[in-house]
Protein backbone atom coordinates (compact mmCIF):
# COMPACT_ATOMS: atom_id res chain seq x y z
CA UNK A 1 0.00 0.00 0.00
CA UNK A 2 1.17 3.67 -0.56
CA UNK A 3 1.51 4.08 3.22
CA UNK A 4 4.01 1.22 3.90
CA UNK A 5 6.14 2.31 0.88
CA UNK A 6 6.42 5.76 1.98
CA UNK A 7 7.36 4.36 5.34
CA UNK A 8 10.46 2.51 3.95
CA UNK A 9 11.57 4.97 1.50
CA UNK A 10 11.60 7.99 4.43
CA UNK A 11 12.85 5.28 6.62
CA UNK A 12 15.40 3.93 4.21
CA UNK A 13 16.35 7.82 3.72
CA UNK A 14 17.03 8.20 6.78
CA UNK A 15 19.67 5.18 7.38
CA UNK A 16 21.48 7.01 4.21
CA UNK A 17 19.95 4.13 1.41
CA UNK A 18 19.18 6.99 -0.93
CA UNK A 19 19.31 5.20 -4.21
CA UNK A 20 16.80 2.47 -2.89
CA UNK A 21 14.63 5.47 -1.09
CA UNK A 22 13.88 7.24 -4.43
CA UNK A 23 12.80 3.97 -5.99
CA UNK A 24 10.37 3.01 -3.69
CA UNK A 25 9.29 6.73 -3.45
CA UNK A 26 8.61 6.82 -6.98
CA UNK A 27 6.72 3.51 -6.82
CA UNK A 28 4.38 5.40 -4.22
CA UNK A 29 3.88 8.32 -6.54
CA UNK A 30 3.00 5.55 -9.20
CA UNK A 31 -0.07 4.45 -7.05
CA UNK A 32 -3.08 6.04 -8.26
CA UNK A 33 -4.75 5.75 -5.14
CA UNK A 34 -2.46 8.25 -3.52
CA UNK A 35 -3.96 11.08 -1.60
CA UNK A 36 -1.48 13.35 -0.70
CA UNK A 37 1.50 13.67 -3.16
CA UNK A 38 3.22 16.59 -1.20
CA UNK A 39 5.55 14.68 1.50
CA UNK A 40 6.04 11.87 -1.01
CA UNK A 41 7.18 14.70 -3.82
CA UNK A 42 9.04 16.62 -0.75
CA UNK A 43 10.94 13.09 -0.01
CA UNK A 44 11.92 12.46 -3.35
CA UNK A 45 13.67 16.18 -3.63
CA UNK A 46 15.50 15.67 0.11
CA UNK A 47 16.83 12.97 -1.42
CA UNK A 48 17.72 13.87 -4.67
CA UNK A 49 19.41 16.84 -2.61
CA UNK A 50 21.39 14.09 -0.53
CA UNK A 51 23.22 12.72 -4.23
CA UNK A 52 23.76 16.20 -4.63
CA UNK A 53 21.59 17.09 -7.54
CA UNK A 54 20.01 20.04 -6.37
CA UNK A 55 19.18 21.70 -9.36
CA UNK A 56 16.35 18.30 -9.90
CA UNK A 57 15.50 18.65 -6.02
CA UNK A 58 14.54 22.06 -6.69
CA UNK A 59 12.89 21.43 -9.83
CA UNK A 60 10.38 18.38 -8.06
CA UNK A 61 9.35 21.25 -5.48
CA UNK A 62 9.20 23.85 -7.78
CA UNK A 63 6.26 21.61 -9.68
CA UNK A 64 4.91 20.17 -6.71
CA UNK A 65 4.46 23.78 -5.53
CA UNK A 66 1.97 23.86 -8.62
CA UNK A 67 -0.66 21.93 -6.65
CA UNK A 68 0.42 23.18 -3.18
CA UNK A 69 1.37 26.61 -3.46
CA UNK A 70 0.76 27.21 0.31
CA UNK A 71 3.06 24.90 1.95
CA UNK A 72 5.46 26.00 4.03
CA UNK A 73 7.51 23.81 4.74
CA UNK A 74 7.97 23.15 0.67
CA UNK A 75 8.52 26.77 0.42
CA UNK A 76 11.18 26.69 2.87
CA UNK A 77 13.14 23.78 0.93
CA UNK A 78 12.78 25.95 -2.19
CA UNK A 79 14.59 28.60 -0.83
CA UNK A 80 17.38 26.66 0.78
CA UNK A 81 17.65 24.90 -2.81
CA UNK A 82 17.52 28.10 -4.73
CA UNK A 83 20.61 29.61 -2.22
CA UNK A 84 22.35 26.47 -3.17
CA UNK A 85 21.48 26.45 -6.73
CA UNK A 86 21.27 30.07 -8.11
CA UNK A 87 22.71 31.89 -4.92
CA UNK A 88 21.31 33.77 -2.08
CA UNK A 89 19.74 36.92 -3.98
CA UNK A 90 17.44 34.54 -5.85
CA UNK A 91 16.65 32.70 -2.35
CA UNK A 92 15.99 36.19 -1.10
CA UNK A 93 13.61 37.30 -3.86
CA UNK A 94 11.14 34.07 -3.39
CA UNK A 95 11.65 34.66 1.11
CA UNK A 96 9.80 38.45 -0.04
CA UNK A 97 7.26 37.67 -2.61
CA UNK A 98 6.22 34.13 -1.13
CA UNK A 99 7.53 33.71 2.77
CA UNK A 100 6.93 36.95 3.98
CA UNK A 101 2.85 37.13 2.24
CA UNK A 102 2.79 33.60 3.92
CA UNK A 103 3.73 34.67 7.16
CA UNK A 104 1.53 37.23 7.15
CA UNK A 105 -1.21 34.88 6.77
CA UNK A 106 -0.29 32.69 9.66
CA UNK A 107 -0.01 35.98 11.82
CA UNK A 108 -3.53 36.72 11.14
CA UNK A 109 -5.07 33.28 12.11
CA UNK A 110 -4.69 34.52 15.77
CA UNK A 111 -7.45 36.99 17.53
CA UNK A 112 -5.10 38.75 19.58
CA UNK A 113 -3.83 41.89 19.00
CA UNK A 114 -1.94 42.93 15.77
CA UNK A 115 0.60 45.53 15.15
CA UNK A 116 2.21 46.57 12.09
CA UNK A 117 5.56 45.73 12.06
CA UNK A 118 8.46 46.78 9.42
CA UNK A 119 9.55 44.10 7.17
CA UNK A 120 13.41 43.16 8.52
CA UNK A 121 15.08 43.96 5.28
CA UNK A 122 17.28 46.19 3.24
CA UNK A 123 16.41 49.28 2.00
CA UNK A 124 16.15 47.28 -2.04
CA UNK A 125 13.12 45.61 -0.52
CA UNK A 126 10.04 48.44 -1.10
CA UNK A 127 7.30 46.66 -0.37
CA UNK A 128 5.93 48.05 2.88
CA UNK A 129 5.18 46.83 5.88
CA UNK A 130 3.17 44.03 7.45
CA UNK A 131 1.01 42.70 10.21
CA UNK A 132 2.67 40.79 13.03
CA UNK A 133 0.20 39.77 15.81
CA UNK A 134 1.58 40.58 19.18
CA UNK A 135 0.80 37.62 21.56
CA UNK A 136 0.06 38.79 25.11
CA UNK A 137 1.05 35.65 27.16
CA UNK A 138 2.38 33.90 24.41
CA UNK A 139 4.60 31.70 26.62
CA UNK A 140 1.85 30.59 29.17
CA UNK A 141 -0.86 30.16 27.42
CA UNK A 142 -0.03 28.24 24.24
CA UNK A 143 0.26 24.28 23.79
CA UNK A 144 0.14 22.31 20.27
CA UNK A 145 0.17 18.69 19.58
CA UNK A 146 3.12 17.26 18.31
CA UNK A 147 2.76 14.93 15.49
CA UNK A 148 4.38 11.85 18.31
CA UNK A 149 0.73 12.41 19.80
CA UNK A 150 2.56 14.23 22.78
CA UNK A 151 1.86 18.03 23.84
CA UNK A 152 4.43 20.45 24.39
CA UNK A 153 4.19 22.59 27.71
CA UNK A 154 5.66 26.09 28.19
CA UNK A 155 7.21 26.77 24.45
CA UNK A 156 10.51 28.53 25.31
CA UNK A 157 11.86 25.85 27.61
CA UNK A 158 11.50 23.26 25.04
CA UNK A 159 14.04 23.69 21.87
CA UNK A 160 13.00 25.33 18.75
CA UNK A 161 13.96 22.79 16.43
CA UNK A 162 11.65 20.29 18.74
CA UNK A 163 8.78 22.71 18.24
CA UNK A 164 9.22 22.81 14.23
CA UNK A 165 9.61 19.07 13.82
CA UNK A 166 6.56 18.44 15.85
CA UNK A 167 4.29 20.99 14.24
CA UNK A 168 5.06 19.74 10.43
CA UNK A 169 2.24 19.08 8.75
CA UNK A 170 -0.22 20.87 11.88
CA UNK A 171 -0.67 24.70 10.17
CA UNK A 172 -3.50 25.60 12.57
CA UNK A 173 -1.79 24.64 15.74
CA UNK A 174 1.99 25.28 15.14
CA UNK A 175 1.76 28.82 14.25
CA UNK A 176 4.48 30.43 16.32
CA UNK A 177 6.66 27.19 15.31
CA UNK A 178 6.10 28.18 11.23
CA UNK A 179 6.93 31.54 12.18
CA UNK A 180 9.58 30.95 13.73
CA UNK A 181 10.62 28.72 11.50
CA UNK A 182 10.09 31.56 8.48
CA UNK A 183 12.14 33.80 10.13
CA UNK A 184 14.80 31.37 10.51
CA UNK A 185 15.18 30.87 7.33
CA UNK A 186 15.14 34.30 5.85
CA UNK A 187 17.95 34.80 8.25
CA UNK A 188 20.09 32.25 7.11
CA UNK A 189 19.29 33.77 3.54
CA UNK A 190 20.46 37.20 4.77
CA UNK A 191 23.56 35.56 7.13
CA UNK A 192 24.39 33.79 3.15
CA UNK A 193 24.81 37.64 1.82
CA UNK A 194 26.73 39.25 4.59
CA UNK A 195 23.15 41.01 5.33
CA UNK A 196 24.18 41.05 9.36
CA UNK A 197 21.42 44.19 10.51
CA UNK A 198 19.00 42.17 7.92
CA UNK A 199 19.62 38.65 9.39
CA UNK A 200 19.66 40.32 13.36
CA UNK A 201 16.19 41.83 13.07
CA UNK A 202 15.22 38.25 11.97
CA UNK A 203 16.58 36.55 14.99
CA UNK A 204 14.62 39.62 17.06
CA UNK A 205 11.40 38.29 15.58
CA UNK A 206 12.44 34.62 16.57
CA UNK A 207 13.42 36.15 20.42
CA UNK A 208 9.51 37.37 20.68
CA UNK A 209 8.35 34.09 20.06
CA UNK A 210 10.80 31.84 21.92
CA UNK A 211 13.15 33.97 24.01
CA UNK A 212 14.75 31.11 25.39
CA UNK A 213 15.80 29.14 22.37
CA UNK A 214 19.23 28.08 21.54
CA UNK A 215 18.50 28.61 18.12
CA UNK A 216 18.41 32.38 18.95
CA UNK A 217 21.76 31.87 20.39
CA UNK A 218 23.46 30.17 17.84
CA UNK A 219 22.40 32.66 15.30
CA UNK A 220 23.45 35.09 17.20
CA UNK A 221 26.77 33.39 17.62
CA UNK A 222 26.61 33.05 13.71
CA UNK A 223 26.51 37.00 13.42
CA UNK A 224 29.11 38.05 15.72
CA UNK A 225 31.59 35.46 13.78
CA UNK A 226 30.53 37.28 11.05
CA UNK A 227 31.23 40.49 12.91
CA UNK A 228 34.36 39.21 13.55
CA UNK A 229 33.91 38.72 17.39
CA UNK A 230 34.90 35.38 17.98
CA UNK A 231 35.01 35.67 21.63
CA UNK A 232 31.20 36.81 21.67
CA UNK A 233 30.47 34.47 19.33
CA UNK A 234 31.97 31.56 22.08
CA UNK A 235 29.92 32.95 24.85
CA UNK A 236 26.82 32.62 22.51
CA UNK A 237 27.35 29.25 21.04
CA UNK A 238 28.32 27.79 25.02
CA UNK A 239 24.78 29.35 25.60
CA UNK A 240 22.85 27.42 23.01
CA UNK A 241 24.62 24.16 24.19
CA UNK A 242 23.47 24.83 27.67
CA UNK A 243 19.87 25.43 26.79
CA UNK A 244 20.05 22.53 24.63
CA UNK A 245 23.18 20.15 25.16
CA UNK A 246 22.60 18.11 21.68
CA UNK A 247 22.35 21.14 19.54
CA UNK A 248 24.76 19.41 16.90
CA UNK A 249 25.51 22.58 14.96
CA UNK A 250 26.32 24.70 17.98
CA UNK A 251 28.85 21.68 18.93
CA UNK A 252 30.03 21.66 15.85
CA UNK A 253 30.77 25.43 15.38
CA UNK A 254 32.34 25.28 18.86
CA UNK A 255 34.95 22.69 17.91
CA UNK A 256 35.61 24.34 14.97
CA UNK A 257 35.91 27.81 16.70
CA UNK A 258 38.08 26.52 19.65
CA UNK A 259 40.43 25.28 16.77
CA UNK A 260 40.10 28.99 15.22
CA UNK A 261 41.05 30.37 18.66
CA UNK A 262 43.73 27.99 19.32
CA UNK A 263 42.31 25.54 21.87
CA UNK A 264 42.37 21.60 20.24
CA UNK A 265 41.78 19.68 23.33
CA UNK A 266 38.37 21.81 23.73
CA UNK A 267 38.09 21.37 20.17
CA UNK A 268 38.08 17.80 20.45
CA UNK A 269 35.97 17.62 23.00
CA UNK A 270 33.30 19.16 21.39
CA UNK A 271 33.81 17.74 18.07
CA UNK A 272 33.57 14.18 18.98
CA UNK A 273 30.70 14.92 21.74
CA UNK A 274 28.95 15.86 17.97
CA UNK A 275 29.70 12.73 16.28
CA UNK A 276 28.32 10.40 19.31
CA UNK A 277 24.88 12.17 19.05
CA UNK A 278 24.75 12.21 15.29
CA UNK A 279 27.54 9.84 13.78
CA UNK A 280 26.98 10.94 10.20
CA UNK A 281 27.37 14.29 11.49
CA UNK A 282 30.13 15.13 8.34
CA UNK A 283 31.38 18.78 9.61
CA UNK A 284 32.34 17.55 12.77
CA UNK A 285 34.27 14.54 11.23
CA UNK A 286 35.96 16.72 8.33
CA UNK A 287 36.91 19.08 11.46
CA UNK A 288 38.42 16.30 13.13
CA UNK A 289 40.50 15.31 10.92
CA UNK A 290 41.74 19.47 10.41
CA UNK A 291 42.47 18.93 14.05
CA UNK A 292 44.19 15.92 13.29
CA UNK A 293 46.22 17.32 10.56
CA UNK A 294 47.59 20.17 12.64
CA UNK A 295 48.67 17.82 14.88
CA UNK A 296 50.68 16.37 12.47
CA UNK A 297 48.68 12.83 13.09
CA UNK A 298 48.02 12.27 8.62
CA UNK A 299 46.48 8.93 8.85
CA UNK A 300 44.14 9.71 11.42
CA UNK A 301 43.00 13.25 9.63
CA UNK A 302 42.55 10.94 6.72
CA UNK A 303 40.17 8.22 7.55
CA UNK A 304 38.54 10.89 9.36
CA UNK A 305 38.18 13.14 6.08
CA UNK A 306 37.10 9.95 4.74
CA UNK A 307 34.07 9.76 6.88
CA UNK A 308 33.02 13.17 6.78
CA UNK A 309 33.32 12.56 2.69
CA UNK A 310 31.53 9.27 2.97
CA UNK A 311 28.43 10.85 5.12
CA UNK A 312 28.40 14.07 3.02
CA UNK A 313 27.59 12.32 0.27
CA UNK A 314 24.17 11.25 1.36
CA UNK A 315 23.41 14.22 3.29
CA UNK A 316 20.37 16.60 2.41
CA UNK A 317 19.78 20.21 2.36
CA UNK A 318 16.85 19.94 4.91
CA UNK A 319 17.40 16.84 7.51
CA UNK A 320 14.26 13.77 6.84
CA UNK A 321 12.60 14.54 10.16
CA UNK A 322 10.87 17.63 8.57
CA UNK A 323 8.48 15.18 6.53
CA UNK A 324 5.59 13.41 8.20
CA UNK A 325 5.47 10.05 8.27
CA UNK A 326 1.69 9.18 7.73
CA UNK A 327 0.20 10.54 4.18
Amino acid sequence: CPQTLYHLALRLACVGEIKKSIRYAHKVLEMPCILNMVDVSHLIALVLSAQKRAEEGLDMVTLTLYNYPDNLNLLISKVILEREVHGGHKALITCKEVLLPLLEKLSSTFSAKETSTPLPYSDQWTSGKFQLTQWSDRVSTHTTASFTGSTMGTLPAESLSESIDSCIGCIDQSNWGYQAEVWYTIADVFLSLDMLPDAQKCIDEIKQLFPLSHLVSYMLARIREKEGSKKEAEQQYINAVTLTPHHIPSLVALGRLQLELGKPLLAEHYLIEATQIQPDEYEAWHYLGCLHQEQGAHQKAAEYFLTALRFECSSPIRPYNVLKWKL
